[in-house]
């Protein structure tokens, strides 16, 4: 991916949840900073700033606002991720597919049915934000150690 696909792909991720986020080159790496955190990447091979948006964007980090690497130390601040929609969900989970308090069914699916909540109904209940939810069957009892997660592509609307 291009520097310039990258930072309009962060400046779209944060708009849809109306957002308006600064992405700028500090020193080789483009930053963008939101609720205490930094995320970053570079541009290939650039050694100067004006031919750094034809570059492929790699080294995606993430690290907290003021948290810096010693290399003293030998301790590094952050961690690494894979592409820039990582970076961007880290700072800033996405919206949950299902509110809490819908009503929600198992699909019929491989998956779904090995486990055994396919086509069983339950309640969406409130969870970290990920693709993954909390969801109280109806007619089963209160699990004795916490509230099992189930992906939400797993899960339809019940009717």
């Amino acid at each position: 991916m291009k520097v310039k696909a990258a930072i309009k792909k962060v400046k779209t991720y944060f708009a849809k949840q109306n957002i308006d986020i600064d992405v700028r080159l500090v020193g080789h790496r483009w930053t963008f900073v939101h609720n205490g955190y930094v995320g970053s990447f570079l541009a290939s091979g650039a050694l100067d700033n004006e031919d750094q948006m034809d570059r492929e964007a790699h080294n995606f980090h993430v690290r907290r606002e003021n948290d810096h690497s010693d290399l003293m130390t030998d301790y590094h601040a952050g961690s690494f991720r894979d592409n820039i929609t990582q970076v961007c969900e880290s700072l800033l989970p996405p919206p949950p597919k299902f509110p809490v308090g819908s009503l929600v069914r198992g699909k019929q699916n491989k998956r779904a049915i090995r486990q055994g909540y396919a086509g069983k109904v339950g309640l969406v209940m409130p969870s970290r934000g990920s693709s993954y939810t909390r969801v109280a069957w109806v007619g089963e009892a209160q699990p004795k150690w916490g509230w099992q997660t189930f992906p939400e592509r797993d899960l339809e609307l019940a009717t």
